[in-house]
């Protein structure tokens, strides 16, 4: 039998023993309730760390990968019809260890798990990204919500499809553009990307990344929209032009390099790969 969550399955004896704190309080009349601060506790920290936590299991008892996931990715992820067997390989153990050791959660009118295909659809992209480096897992961006549609925050108090907060930890999306943008990659901006080169850029702040604030120009000829367009997709009223160099290197590759070859280089040597 192969356990996907070792927190769940530590979680069953911590409650067991608060369920017999309290059993042995109700019927002896004393004052052991006291001690279910200490399942508490232990309930709190599982919950906290479940993520490193399954990852330190997975990484050395791992499971095997499910393969209506590989069906997914064979159909609708483009960059792993390309890999390799090895490379392949390494992907799939990558995404089994990310989608156990992030938490997901969608948003709505009430907080809810999330299918393991949409965590796939969200977690492909940031572990394309880092396929080749040690870090995949990218810092300490543990935390990923998901919104059916454009969405407000306190930091930006108006409608986008894309946010990240690497204080926080948290990545924030609507699965109805990156959705849009798997389905039809030609007519919508991939969000996954930019939310992922968001927080690579931010947990790798001592990068020398390349000098992308004035390139819009070149930008839209890559992409074949407007700024305006762009600016729409993304929804923020600012959005970072690095992380948008990030999403085009990896999501319009081919243009990409014949528009900023210097940079695609640049990119190629910081993510130790060519898309």
């Amino acid at each position: 039998m192969h356990i996907h969550s070792v927190s769940k399955v530590l979680g069953l004896p911590v409650i067991l023993l608060a369920l017999g704190i309290l059993y042995q309080s109700w019927n002896t009349n004393s004052q052991l309730s006291v001690y279910l601060v200490i399942p508490a506790a232990l309930v709190v920290v599982l919950y906290v760390f479940h993520g490193p936590i399954d990852h330190w299991w997975l990484s050395r008892f791992p499971v095997p990968f499910d393969p209506r996931l590989r069906d997914w990715l064979d159909k609708y992820f483009e960059p792993y019809q390309k890999f390799n067997g090895d490379d392949k390989k390494k992907f799939e153990y990558r995404i089994m260890l990310y989608l156990n050791g992030r938490l997901f959660t969608s948003v709505g009118s009430e907080m809810r798990d999330v299918p393991e295909d949409i965590k796939l659809l969200v977690a492909s992209h940031g572990v394309h990204m880092c396929l080749a480096l040690d870090d995949y897992l990218i810092g300490d961006m543990d935390r990923i919500f998901l919104y059916k549609h454009p969405f407000p925050t306190a930091d930006h108090p108006y409608l986008h499809n894309v946010e990240t907060n690497i204080e926080d930890g948290v990545i924030i999306l609507s699965l109805e553009q990156l959705t849009q943008s798997i389905l039809y990659p030609e007519n919508f901006y991939n969000t996954a990307y930019h939310a992922y080169a968001e927080a690579f850029i931010g947990v790798n702040n001592t990068i020398d990344f390349p000098d992308c604030n004035e390139t819009w120009d070149q930008l839209e000829k890559v992409s074949g929209w407007s700024k305006g367009f762009l600016y729409q997709q993304i929804g923020l009223k600012q959005p970072d032009p690095l992380a948008v160099h990030i999403t085009l290197f990896f999501s319009k590759s081919k243009k990409y390099k014949n528009i900023f070859p210097e940079n695609y280089t640049k990119w190629s040597e910081i993510f130790k790969q060519e898309p």
